[in-house]
C-alpha cells in the first residue's frame, strides 16, 4: 500500500506494537462488559444468596482494576507508537519526494502545468494527510474492528440466542458505510486533482505580481480563481451529503437496541436467563455495531491518504530522461572548452509543432568569446539550455572538446560551466550560502573573491549583516513603480 512504503524496520516494530495497543484498547470495552455482566448477575441474585456475594464482588472489582491498568498500557502503546511512526514515515516521504522533484528534468516541469503548485501541495497537504491517517485513523480503525469482533464474540459466548437473532441487523450498518467508502474513493481523487488548479493560479499570480499589476489583471485573476473553486465546492457538497447520509444511518442502532431489549425480556421471562446477561449482551451488540460504523467512517481518510501517497510515489518512482542523479557517464581529464553544435534540430516538448532549430551548426573555439544576436524567440537561450543539457536535441550533436555531451556524466558536465542569467534567482537563505551553490567547498576568501569579480562585494558589505544577511525579495509594482527590498 502506498501509505506504508516509506517504513523501515524500526517503523515496522512501532506499527506492530501500535497494533497490539490498538487491539488491546478495542478489546477493553467488551471485556469490561463481560465483567459487568457477572457483577449485575450477582447483584440480582437476591438476599437468599448473600453468602459468598462479597467475595465475588471483591474479585470482580480486582479484575476491573487490572483491566484499567491494562487499558492504560494498551492505550499508551497505541497513541505513542502510531504517532511516532507517522512522524518518521512522513518525514522520510517528504525528503524523498523533494529529492525526486529536484532530480526531474526540465521537460517534466514544461509538460506539467502547475507543477510548482503540486510540489508545494504534496510537501505540505499530502504529507499531512498521510501523517494524520497513520497517527490517528489507522489505530482508530483497528481499535473499532477489535471492539466489533470481541463484542460479538462475547455476545455469542454469553447468550448465543439473542446474539444470533440480532446479528443480521449488522447489515444495516455495513451497507451505508460500504457505499460511503466506495463513493469517497472517487470523490477524494477528484477533489485532490481539482484542488491543484486554484493553487496553481495563485502561485502564478504571486510569482508574477509585477506582470499582473502592469496589465491591471487583478480582477481577471480573481475571476479565474473563483471559477476554479466552483467545481471544488460542488465536489465538497457531494462529499458532505455522502458523509451526512452515512453518519445519519448510525441512528439505526437505537432500533437494534429496542429490538434486543424486547427479545431479551422474553428470554428472561420464559427461558430463565439472568437479567445481567440479558442486559449486557444487547449493550455489547450495540457497542460493537457502533464501533463498526465508526470504523467504516475512516474509509474516507484511507481513500484520501491512498490518493496522496500514490501521487507522491508517482514522482518518486519516475526516472527522468535526463537524470541529474545518475553517476554514469565519462569525465574528461582535461577540459579545453571547445563547443560545437553539429546539425542540431530541436523543438520544446511542450511545443512539438514549433521547431526552434533546423540543421543548426556552431563552433566556438576554446578561449574565444562568442555573442549570439537575434530577435526574441530566435533560440539564443535555447543554445545555453542545450549546452547545459536541460534538453537533448531531437537530431544532431552538441560537442564539448569533440565529445558528445550525452556521453558525459551530467553532474560533472554542469560543474564545468557557470551561467549568469538575465534574471538570476536567489534562494531564501544567506548571501554567502547563495554564492556557495556555485562551489560548495569554497573558502570565505574565495566567496569574497567571487563577489568582487561580480562587482557585488561593495553592495553586500553595506547589508545589515554583510554576507550573512538572509535574502528575501519583496516586489511591489504599481504602474511604473517597482520597489525591490532585501532583508
Amino acid at each position: 500500500m502506498s501509505v506504508f512504503v516509506h517504513a523501515d524496520s524500526a517503523d515496522l516494530t512501532l506499527m506492530v506494537l501500535g497494533l497490539v495497543g490498538a487491539i488491546g484498547d478495542g478489546v477493553s470495552m467488551p471485556v469490561m462488559l463481560l465483567v459487568m455482566s457477572r457483577i449485575f448477575n450477582d447483584l440480582g441474585s437476591g438476599p437468599d444468596l448473600v453468602q459468598g456475594f462479597s467475595s465475588k464482588i471483591n474479585e470482580n472489582a480486582v479484575n476491573l482494576l487490572f483491566l484499567a491498568l491494562g487499558c492504560w498500557v494498551m492505550s499508551f502503546l497505541e497513541g505513542y507508537c502510531w504517532s511516532r511512526t507517522a512522524e518518521r514515515q512522513t518525514s522520510r516521504m517528504r525528503a524523498r519526494y523533494l529529492a525526486a522533484v529536484l532530480r526531474q528534468d526540465v521537460e517534466y516541469f514544461d509538460l506539467n502545468e502547475g507543477s510548482t503548485a503540486e510540489v508545494i501541495t504534496s510537501v505540505s497537504n499530502d504529507s499531512l494527510v498521510v501523517q494524520d491517517f497513520l497517527s490517528e485513523k489507522v489505530p482508530n480503525l483497528v481499535k473499532n474492528a477489535a471492539t466489533f469482533l470481541c463484542s460479538y464474540a462475547i455476545g455469542f459466548a454469553l447468550l448465543w440466542r439473542l446474539t444470533l437473532v440480532v446479528f443480521p441487523s449488522i447489515i444495516l450498518l455495513i451497507i451505508p458505510g460500504f457505499m460511503y467508502g466506495r463513493l469517497l474513493i472517487g470523490l477524494a481523487r477528484q477533489i485532490r486533482e481539482q484542488y491543484t488548479r486554484p493553487g496553481a493560479i495563485v502561485e502564478q499570480a504571486i510569482s508574477s505580481a509585477r506582470t499582473v499589476y502592469s496589465f491591471a489583471a487583478e480582477q481577471d485573476t480573481m475571476a479565474r480563481f473563483s471559477a476554479a473553486l466552483d467545481d471544488y465546492v460542488k465536489l465538497g457538497i457531494k462529499q458532505g451529503l455522502a458523509k451526512g447520509v452515512a453518519l445519519g444511518s448510525n441512528g439505526i442502532v437505537f432500533a437494534i437496541w429496542a429490538f434486543s431489549v424486547w427479545y431479551g425480556s422474553r428470554l428472561v421471562m420464559y427461558h430463565g436467563y439472568q437479567g445481567g446477561t440479558v442486559y449486557i449482551v444487547p449493550a455489547s451488540i450495540v457497542i460493537g455495531g457502533m464501533a463498526l460504523g465508526s470504523g467504516l467512517s475512516n474509509l474516507k481518510y484511507l481513500a484520501e491518504a491512498s490518493v496522496a501517497g500514490e501521487r507522491v510515489l508517482e514522482v518518486i518512482r519516475r526516472v527522468p530522461k535526463i537524470d541529474s542523479g545518475s553517476d554514469t557517464g565519462d569525465e574528461l581529464g582535461n577540459v579545453a572548452g571547445e563547443v560545437e553544435f553539429k546539425s542540431v534540430e530541436f523543438f520544446y516538448p511542450s511545443r512539438p509543432e514549433s521547431p526552434v532549430f533546423r540543421s543548426f551548426s556552431l563552433r566556438v573555439p576554446a578561449g574565444r568569446t562568442a555573442a549570439l544576436v537575434g530577435s526574441s524567440g530566435s533560440g539564443k537561450s535555447t543554445v545555453v539550455a542545450l549546452l547545459e543539457r536541460f534538453y537533448d536535441p531531437s537530431a544532431g550533436e552538441v560537442m564539448l572538446d569533440g565529445v558528445d555531451i550525452r556521453r558525459l556524466n551530467l553532474k560533472w558536465l554542469r560543474a564545468q560551466m557557470g551561467l549568469v542569467s538575465q534574471e538570476p534567482a536567489l534562494f531564501a537563505t544567506s548571501i554567502r550560502e547563495n554564492i556557495l551553490f556555485g562551489k560548495e567547498d569554497a573558502t570565505p576568501e574565495e566567496v569574497i573573491t567571487a563577489a568582487k569579480a561580480a562587482n557585488a562585494h561593495n553592495f553586500i558589505s553595506q547589508l545589515p549583516q554583510g554576507y550573512d544577511t538572509q535574502w528575501m525579495e519583496r516586489v511591489l509594482n504599481r504602474g511604473n513603480l517597482t520597489i525591490c527590498q532585501s532583508h
